[in-house]
């Protein structure tokens, strides 16, 4: 076996199966299954003239089979970034890819899978170059017509552009994609479509659509349950579940919240269980059950987490509820805004925290304290849409400022 007849293979089972093609689909009359069996694994060239027929079907020139070393470096490369990016080695992606963002990278699939590594790696790291990328992946596909993946790599410029607070555009960007997607496909991929289905309902809500995002969310389920694909279910009843109690509608809320646990227990995946934990805690505080929060909390507050600052937010909510004002202030003074807070409800959430405390200070009879506490949350919540951790922080503070 011959490099090239490897590099060959690899290439042609790549586009077949990125075009959802069976290897009888793509062979026809023109060879047998097995020859092109032989050819993928790289245990056989094939003629020109079968590489030709081959090359027309999949949509590219012949002479992409047969492109120079430098294809083959980009091929090993793609594989080694991949490994990378399961290990979550952001770091070490960006490292490696950028460098070649200054060349002219071919136009293979090799390189358009790299920039989908360097995208994913931006938006994790928070680096800019991203959007670059990502017009440079598309280009590529489009090329092959490779019309799924080059909506699937248009995707992760919604995730860029939620980073960066512009909802509105990363909204108009799924609807889009989805067109894009639904008049070109080829075949049905159910696990992109209900990203694009969770995808618009995040953003909806961040724009304060909030009914709108409900229906994005209740579509997302309903085609997981006709295609029995039960992807991102746990966090759709989780967004479901936060949009009814938002809404007062509490009985609502707990039993998307139960549907969530058993979503939960089905992935057995630890942050999966965190986020459910929390919410049931805003729960037990929404529906005034504040000694069981305050139970959950504290249990939630004694592992490491990344959601430990909104552990400290839930449990000291609680602790205000409760009267215990001290313990309150001590906890609710370790809540700070995370990194991974992008999303204008979460960031609202947050700021509740300050008043809390101002209310605690009036409590307690230190007014000035109280003033500046709900004077920052106050501020940084203006142009955030309407929402129930909005209006507390306004109704805080024109208690505190009249």
């Amino acid at each position: 076996m011959t490099t090239t007849q490897q590099m060959i293979g690899d290439k042609i089972k790549q586009l077949r199966k990125a075009k959802r093609l069976t290897q009888s689909e793509l062979a026809g009359e023109a060879m047998t299954k097995s020859m092109l069996s032989q050819i993928e694994n790289g245990r056989a060239l094939p003629s020109m003239r079968s590489l030709q027929i081959l090359a027309k079907r999949l949509g590219v020139d012949a002479g992409y089979f047969l492109e120079d070393g430098q294809s083959l470096d980009l091929a090993r490369m793609a594989r080694d970034i991949e490994a990378e990016f399961k290990q979550k080695n952001y770091q070490a992606i960006i490292s490696a890819v950028k460098p070649l963002m200054d060349g002219k990278l071919p136009m293979t699939v090799d390189a358009a899978r790299l920039m989908e590594f360097y995208v994913n790696a931006c938006f994790y790291t928070g680096t800019d170059g991203g959007i670059d990328a990502i017009s440079r992946a598309v280009e590529i596909y489009e090329r092959f017509g490779l019309f799924v993946e080059s909506a699937k790599v248009q995707y992760l410029a919604y995730a860029l552009m939620f980073t960066q607070s512009r909802y509105q555009e990363s909204l108009e960007l799924i609807l889009r994609v989805r067109e894009e997607y639904t008049g070109k496909k080829v075949g049905n991929d159910f696990l992109f479509e209900l990203d694009l289905h969770y995808a618009e309902s995040v953003s909806l809500s961040a724009l304060g659509d909030y009914e709108g995002s409900r229906e994005a969310a209740l579509a997302a389920v309903a085609l997981s349950r006709e295609e029995g694909v039960y992807y991102l279910t746990d966090h759709l009843y989780r967004v479901l579940s936060n949009l009814a109690q938002m809404s007062g509608k509490l009985e609502e809320a707990k039993t998307y919240l139960n549907k969530a646990r058993l979503f939960v227990q089905f992935t057995e995946d630890e942050l999966s269980v965190q986020l459910l934990e929390l919410a049931e805690i805003r729960q037990a505080n929404a529906e005034g059950r504040y000694e069981e929060a305050l139970r959950m909390g504290q249990k939630f507050q004694g592992r490491e987490s990344i959601y430990a600052s909104s552990g400290c937010l839930v449990t000291g909510a609680a602790l205000y509820h409760l009267g215990r004002d001290e313990e309150a202030l001590a906890v609710l003074s370790k809540v700070t805004l995370p990194d991974h807070a992008y999303h204008p409800l979460d960031r609202a959430s947050v700021f509740t925290s300050y008043a809390y405390k101002a209310r605690i200070y009036a409590r307690q009879g230190k007014m000035e304290e109280a003033r500046q506490q709900s004077q920052i949350a106050f501020e940084r919540v203006q142009h955030y849409p309407p929402s129930i951790h909005r209006k507390f922080i306004e109704d805080t503070y024109r208690e505190l400022h009249n």
